[in-house]
């Protein structure tokens, strides 16, 4: 059986503005815009994975998958590329996204989106969240 998170936005962003959730993903919605022209925009759009909903604890972004399917595995990164619950056909699959190319990676399996969202939020609390660029990975000036 699939699930969708209930949320009531249909797209995570556009080219001027990027929604963000400040509440765990099983709580009513609080949302915030952050504007193109905002101090944290370049930081919000970094931090935006491939079908995710962004969401924001104590200033650190991280992602939620914006659904879930039959037989999608599910594990946490709390250090990659991208930081956040992923889902996926299988894991190694979805850890090479989020992690390849990255010195000591931090993610693990898990059972369900809720208790992914616990550990990220446990790993920010302890400030062992860290996402890093790829070693790969260069911008285009």
């Amino acid at each position: 059986m699939s699930f969708k998170i209930p949320f009531f936005i249909e797209s995570v962003h556009s080219s001027s503005y990027v929604y963000v959730n400040h509440a765990v993903s099983t709580a009513a919605p609080d949302v915030s815009t952050v504007h193109k022209h905002s101090l944290h925009y370049q930081a919000v759009v970094r931090s935006i994975a491939d079908e995710s909903l962004l969401h924001c604890y104590k200033g650190v972004y991280y992602n939620m998958p914006a659904e879930v399917k039959d037989g999608q595995s599910l594990f946490y990164v709390v250090r990659g590329s991208y930081i956040g619950v992923m889902a996926g056909c299988t894991t190694r699959e979805n850890a090479l996204n989020c992690v390849l190319g990255v010195n000591e990676p931090a993610y693990h399996e898990v059972e369900s989106v809720v208790i992914g969202e616990q550990r990220v939020r446990e790993a920010i609390d302890q400030g062992i969240v860290e996402m890093v660029e790829p070693w790969g990975f260069s911008y285009v000036v």
